[in-house]
């Protein structure tokens, strides 16, 4: 099942005997643990039933398992780090052993106990403790939440602090910002604090108060220096190369919008619409919108060698054919002189 799965479940009152909580949204993977913890070992005596064991031998989990709640019905035991389920070899027990040993006890789990055993990342499938788990007991895979998934999680967080927020406005939120929800939380928590007195978030505070991801900040340098801003763009790429950036990383960024930029035009020239053109690129509407505004200030012969320029400048500085030093910005520049020289290509 999926973490949407999991969460009505849980409301419903359904708790499994045993879970196994794999994949790489962790935000999301901590707040279903959270919710389990609440739901199983709420109270005064809520620390006494509450286990958590580090890559434990079988008689140490079988051991956790087996002791009865205090006060309650049932008992958490959260096993983490197990090597059985990672690419690690286990220290202090025999791990074919240890599979014949969980394998009988999981098909006699006492209704006292709920076991979670709880993986940073993806599990490695390909072990045989991955295999009997998948048979008996319940997965529950935290993906990386989708587009939608996103805005709909957004929309809920900004709603708890009483703002409301557009669909476009959420998908420049986290196209600004990126997609990972423990950053997404604290911006959402500084959208709130800084829209005080007002009942929805605009595309205006997000540019004021959010902090913006690397990718974001190229996004910006793109969109400036493709609508022909020379001066602007080559400040902020100076700024960003004072604050840190490597102009091979800016440079493989830029090669990459300016792509986008092409295959937007060459899709819309197709009869594609925005919708099918943001899904094809894995952008937001907005910044197709912005790609196709950007791609109308050139050729698409110019889109073609922009897009080459960008990967043989890359090629030549790694492979020691030309410097590293003013590589990006002499893409720059001459994706500028592009731009004043529309229809010559």
């Amino acid at each position: 099942m999926d973490h949407n799965e999991f969460f009505a479940a849980l409301n419903a009152g359904n708790v499994a005997a045993c879970y196994l909580f794999e994949g790489e949204e962790e935000y999301t993977k901590r707040a279903a643990l959270q919710a389990l913890r609440e739901r199983l070992t709420a109270g005064e005596f809520a620390a006494m039933n509450d286990a958590t064991l580090r890559d434990p031998a079988p008689d140490a989990l079988i051991a956790a398992a087996e002791t009865l709640p205090f006060m309650t019905d049932r008992r958490l035991v959260v096993v983490r780090d197990c090597a059985m389920l990672s690419g690690s070899k286990p220290k202090d027990y025999d791990e074919d052993k240890a599979i014949e040993q969980l394998t009988a006890y999981l098909d006699h789990l006492p209704d006292t106990a709920c076991i979670v055993f709880y993986v940073a990342g993806k599990a490695d499938a390909r072990r045989k403790l991955y295999g009997v788990l998948k048979k008996k007991a319940t997965l529950v895979s935290f993906k990386t939440l989708d587009d939608k998934q996103l805005s709909q999680w957004i929309v809920r967080e900004l709603k708890k602090g009483g703002r409301g927020i557009t669909g476009a406005d959420c998908e420049r939120l986290w196209f600004t910002v990126g997609r990972d929800l423990n950053l997404l939380t604290g911006e959402t928590e500084k959208l709130i604090a800084y829209t005080d007195g007002r009942d929805s978030v605009t595309a205006a505070d997000i540019q004021a108060i959010c902090t913006q991801s690397r990718e974001y900040k190229v996004f910006d340098l793109a969109t400036v220096l493709l609508s022909g801003q020379a001066k602007k763009a080559l400040t902020m790429a100076g700024d960003m190369l004072r604050g840190g950036e490597e102009r091979l990383y800016l440079l493989t960024l830029l090669g990459g919008q300016c792509r986008k930029m092409y295959y937007a035009a060459a899709m819309k020239k197709t009869g594609a619409g925005e919708s099918a053109i943001a899904s094809a690129l894995g952008v937001p509407a907005f910044a197709v919108r912005t790609a196709l505004q950007q791609a109308s200030g050139y050729t698409m012969a110019q889109m073609r060698i922009m897009c080459a320029l960008c990967v043989e400048t890359e090629f030549r500085v790694k492979s020691g054919e030309a410097p590293e030093e003013g590589s990006l910005e002499g893409v720059m520049l001459q994706i500028l002189a592009m731009r004043q020289r529309k229809g010559r290509c």
